[in-house]
């Protein structure tokens, strides 16, 4: 293993999406469109890096220019991407995916991604998993190979987190909850979940619950939307401000705020200064335009270590 403790690992999807502007009024009919990089799998990968851990990337890509060019701008910022493995590029469906969240919010458009990787691709990630001590993964990967990702992981003696921003069709069963460490899970995420799996309706305001669920979960972070991050362990949560300000651009916060909790926890810290580190990079993001672009680097946070706190006496 790795003697690093910021080494991670992450494992998420990686494509191309065209964001819409949305126009400022009814009769302003100019909305400008850019192609940029998407997928949880790239975003968390490239937060990390930037805020200094050591990162490798895990994921299936095309053969394309297109895939060039994202696999070049990943390594540009830092993150190991020689283990991402290529295969021609498949869709699920002849239509296009528009996401939009609010009216103020950039709509996106995509067609439906459909991520490749098997279970037995999991073979291929022996090198990354001897060589990192934490996995840092999302749950729109195919199930059978998430399910084997994360068994690996803990064959391998590494720390799992899980981002949870979006839930697939599938059910995740129970024995994957049992093996992971970190939970980053938004509002919405954690409603589905809940409604699916018939999950007490205490979880819905109180994370605690959701932590006391799972005897091998160390700490949760609960995004509530744009305007609240709650941290929690299964003695208490603590609640952080982030932003009143329904104009903020808000997709791929849950990324941030993830990688940001790894990168601190691989450094060695409590959960309640981890939880410090991902409020100031997200609050950071909320604060700045674009995706990536608004990713910061560590130098830039205005945050410092709680000495001696901890979570449980309810201080983040």
């Amino acid at each position: 293993m790795n003697a690093s403790g910021s080494s991670i690992l992450v494992s998420g999807r990686l494509y191309l999406e065209l964001a819409v502007e949305q126009a400022r009024d009814r009769h302003n009919h100019d909305r400008p469109a850019q192609w940029h990089h998407a997928g949880n799998g790239g975003h968390m990968a490239a937060a990390a890096a930037r805020l200094g851990a050591s990162v490798a990337l895990f994921t299936q890509v095309g053969l394309t220019a297109h895939d060039d060019d994202m696999l070049h701008t990943l390594a540009g910022d830092g993150v190991d991407v020689s283990c991402v493995i290529r295969r021609a590029a498949q869709t699920t469906s002849r239509h296009v995916h528009a996401e939009q969240h609010g009216n103020t919010q950039t709509t996106t458009l995509s067609l439906p991604s459909h991520c490749g990787l098997t279970e037995p691709d999991v073979d291929a990630a022996d090198p990354l998993l001897l060589a990192h001590q934490w996995l840092l993964a999302e749950t729109m990967l195919p199930l059978a190979f998430l399910e084997r990702m994360i068994e690996s992981a803990g064959t391998y003696g590494m720390h799992t987190a899980l981002c949870v921003v979006h839930l697939p069709a599938q059910r995740l069963p129970r024995r994957l909850w049992d093996k992971l460490d970190y939970l980053v899970i938004n509002q919405s995420s954690l409603e589905a979940l809940a409604r699916k799996a018939h999950w007490p309706a205490q979880v819905l305001p109180d994370p605690v619950a959701v932590c006391r669920m799972f005897p091998a979960l160390r700490g949760l972070v609960l995004l509530r939307g744009a305007h609240e991050m709650q941290v929690a362990d299964a003695q208490r949560a603590v609640c952080l401000p982030l932003t009143q300000d329904e104009g903020v651009y808000a997709r791929g916060m849950g990324a941030v705020a993830a990688a940001a909790l790894v990168v601190a926890l691989s450094e060695g810290r409590t959960l309640a200064n981890a939880g410090r580190l991902a409020h100031a990079a997200v609050r950071f993001y909320l604060a700045h335009d674009g995706t990536r672009a608004a990713m910061p680097f560590k130098k830039e946070l205005d945050w410092r270590d709680l000495t001696n706190a901890t979570l449980a006496q309810g201080v983040v």
